[in-house]
């Protein structure tokens, strides 16, 4: 495989959030090849074009856009709030969508969720595809990763469970073939 680069989101900021833990698994089960990048969402602010002067987004747009930019494909690792998405990172999706260049439109990605109940935040992930799909992201279709019961799968800052390992590392795997399938 070629090498490619990978951008991946948590969508929370708590210090010690499951999601953040799951993003920062990532690298450890990423095939040969394959370069994930943590990107730091802490500093957007609230969407509001307004902040755009002159067509320049805020620095941490900025920022944030050109890595997705930059990137070969997305990993978005989401908790579940209130049966949706989390606000911070439908920030990020909004703003993304409107700065110039549509750095979501057409990128490959793969959404990851989880939750300490037992669905593992499977209406977030439903709420993705749909977000997603409208911004004109190119989600790859497979098996569903909504881990349940989250808190008892993780240690020292990472997911140990192999259930939960094999699940994200094959869709890692999707997301390097999409990638693979676009190049050509």
């Amino acid at each position: 495989m070629a090498k490619m680069t990978l951008a991946a989101l948590s969508g929370s900021l708590r210090a010690g959030s499951m999601s953040t833990q799951m993003r920062d698994t990532l690298p450890e089960l990423a095939p040969d090849g394959m370069q994930v990048d943590c990107v730091d969402i802490h500093d957007v602010p609230l969407f509001n074009e307004d902040l755009r002067v002159e067509g320049v987004s805020p620095p941490a747009v900025a920022r944030i856009c050109n890595a997705l930019a930059q990137a070969d494909g997305i990993v978005i690792c989401s908790p579940e709030h209130n049966r949706s998405v989390p606000g911070v990172l439908k920030m990020v999706t909004d703003w993304a969508s409107t700065e110039k260049g549509a750095p979501l439109k057409g990128k490959p990605m793969v959404v990851l969720t989880q939750s300490s109940g037992a669905r593992g935040g499977n209406l977030a992930h439903y709420a993705w595809r749909q977000i997603l799909s409208v911004i004109g992201a190119d989600v790859v279709v497979g098996p569903d990763v909504s881990i349940g019961l989250m808190q008892d799968k993780l240690q020292d800052g990472r997911v140990v469970d192999d259930r939960a390992r094999d699940q994200i590392a094959r869709q890692l795997d999707l997301l390097a073939a999409r990638i693979e399938l676009r190049r050509r």
